[in-house]
């Protein structure tokens, strides 16, 4: 599918005043610009990140109710059991609150983590029965989920349990009678940062506990080194649930991987070895999203993701290392099943007359494993630009994962066409489903025709957004620094992404990597040389040729090897100037209207 450039306004006045104002350089006062930020002091406190500039987690919804109940029970030794997600988020937050409550000296916390595949995702009842047979008055604390729990908070109340849930899904019509609810946006909340993940908002909550056992203000020296220390975990799970990196979560990725890199937890530090992280100078969202996260994803989609909350909150490195090499394989069988399922996909799709026509992509299959349709929905949306469905036939219940494309919302279109689900939930992005598998069919016509009939040409179009178009001449390494300065980069302050006109290819292309599936290659541009990489790109190496014009996508970058640092540029798109250098770009990057 051909992808559109559209290149973002240029305003030399604005751009100017920022520079001077912010005194940065005029491309990065661009960018800032492009991000929303135009006010010199707004742009002054994006780029510091201070984890001063952090909410006080008291202006946080129902955090000084629940801490003071914590408190309480950690004071009556009373048992407390932690109900986690199981994925990263909810993994990550259940390990900041467990080792809290531990460190502030409770002596019986426990945690629960449900099996995707067996109990499906969020607080469930039999669960509940035997958390409650296990306990005697256990105050049960969910993180990443319970909010829309609301036959579970009744049948939690008449096991004996005192429930808190702190989550941040989208809340439903009805709140569940839990006897405290942390969330940063329940009605009423005027919480400055409502994009919190869940890990972000147990964070909130250990960060109230540790002040209750302070001076009331501050935490103790001790359990102050452990929120900070605790900054990797926030950073890892806001980053793997894809929430805006923007303001608050912004400043907890920023020193979350700081922290990693420097003086990361034992955990975490056998995780980034098998990942091959550990001897990166730092870490960035990148490493965590495709090197981290899905290792710990793997646990919860494929076993059973308490095996990664114990990695994380042990101290012994040998059973970490152990742990975190199970984890690794289990990624690696992962990413077996997820290829298989994705090719039996393209291939139901290709059967079917292919995507052209089609509002969405609805596909199901019994024996697709269910801990991985999302991830296949992710591909199939990325290969098909189209809003996707992949559902799992079981033999009572099909359990389906759903993705979407950017601009159109995904939960309101399932929402329309849910007659006859069993269950659904979710939000623009991203959502999940449950029916019977006698009314697949019928489902997916109904969605892909509603589908048709709301999505617009634009939408259906892959599309670029180019920041700036710069020579590559004025790529320096001080100025490609100053843009690292916009670190960390994710939804709502994405990679910084530039065009160069007028390029031609230096020699052969070489096609690298141990698939050969990546595409290396030296541009010019006048008499200014840089090297670029294209990932995925071997498939262009063809029509890439010694002297080849082009007009070039790419994020700029910094290759560090056997000490060296050069700029590299890592290619998102390439056209190919047959009409014309000059031609070709003003078709390819249309300007964006101001």
């Amino acid at each position: 599918m051909a992808t559109r450039w559209r290149l973002k306004p240029f305003d030399s006045a604005r751009i100017q005043a920022l520079s001077r104002a912010a005194r940065v350089s005029p491309l990065v006062a661009q960018l800032l610009i492009n991000r929303g930020i135009d006010d010199p002091r707004r742009a002054g406190v994006f780029m510091q990140a201070k984890l001063s500039d952090l909410n006080d987690p008291e202006s946080l919804p129902g955090v000084v109710d629940a801490a003071e109940r914590v408190v309480r029970a950690i004071r009556e030794d009373r048992p407390i059991v932690i109900y986690g997600d199981y994925d990263v988020d909810g993994v990550c937050g259940t390990s900041v609150l467990w080792a809290c409550l531990r460190l502030a000296g409770a002596r019986e916390v426990h945690y629960y983590i449900p099996h995707r595949v067996e109990e499906g995702y969020g607080v469930n009842g039999e669960a509940l029965e035997k958390i409650a047979r296990t306990y005697h008055r256990p105050l049960l604390i969910t993180v990443d989920c319970g909010i829309s729990a609301v036959a579970e908070a009744e049948k939690a109340a008449a096991l004996g349990m005192e429930l808190i849930v702190t989550d941040h899904h989208t809340i439903g019509h009805d709140l569940p009678a839990a006897a405290v609810l942390v969330h940063p946006r329940l009605p009423g909340s005027a919480y400055p940062c409502g994009d919190l993940c869940g890990a972000a908002v147990a964070f909130k909550l250990a960060w109230q506990i540790c002040k209750s056992f302070g001076d009331g203000k501050k935490a103790s020296p001790h359990l102050r080194d452990f929120l900070v220390r605790s900054l990797g975990l926030v950073a890892m799970a806001t980053v793997a649930d894809v929430v805006p990196l923007v303001d608050e979560n912004r400043i907890l990725v920023r020193h979350g991987l700081a922290g990693i890199s420097s003086a990361p937890m034992v955990g975490l530090k056998a995780l980034m070895a098998v990942a091959g992280c550990l001897d990166k100078a730092k870490l960035s969202t990148g490493n965590v999203g495709f090197g981290l996260a899905p290792r710990i994803n793997a646990a919860g989609r494929l076993e059973r993701a308490m095996r990664a909350v114990e990695m994380l909150t042990t101290e012994d490195a040998d059973l970490a290392g152990v742990i975190a090499a199970e984890l690794n394989e289990l990624n690696a069988k992962r990413q077996e099943v997820e290829r298989s399922i994705v090719h039996e996909a393209q291939e139901m799709v290709k059967a079917a007359g292919g995507s052209t026509g089609r509002g969405a992509i609805v596909v199901g299959k019994r024996g697709w494993h269910p801990g991985v349709i999302g991830i296949v929905a992710s591909r199939l949306v990325e290969i098909y630009h189209r809003p996707t469905i992949v559902v799992g036939f079981g033999d009572t219940v099909c359990q389906g994962s759903a993705r979407s494309v950017p601009g159109f919302n995904l939960y309101e279109a399932i929402a329309a066409c849910s007659e006859g689900l069993l269950a659904f939930g979710g939000h623009a992005a991203a959502a999940g489903l449950k029916m019977k598998e006698d009314h697949f069919p019928a489902f997916a016509e109904r969605f892909d025709g509603h589908c048709k009939g709301v999505l617009t040409p634009e939408l259906l179009e892959k599309c670029l957004t180019i920041d700036a178009e710069v020579m590559l001449s004025s790529l320096t390494l001080s100025t490609v620094e100053d843009i690292e300065r916009l670190e960390p980069h994710g939804v709502g302050n994405p990679r910084p992404l530039l065009l160069a006109s007028q390029v031609r290819v230096m020699g052969e292309p070489r096609v690298v990597g141990g698939q050969k599936n990546h595409l290396q290659l030296r541009l010019l541009q006048g008499n200014y040389q840089l090297k670029a990489i294209g990932w995925g790109m071997a498939e262009r190496a063809r029509e890439l040729t010694p002297n080849t014009a082009c007009s070039i996508v790419f994020h700029p970058s910094i290759n560090e090897w056997n000490g060296r640092r050069e700029i590299q540029l890592e290619l998102k798109d390439v056209s190919v100037d047959a009409a014309g250098p000059e031609a070709a770009r003003r078709v390819a990057a249309a300007p964006l209207s101001a």
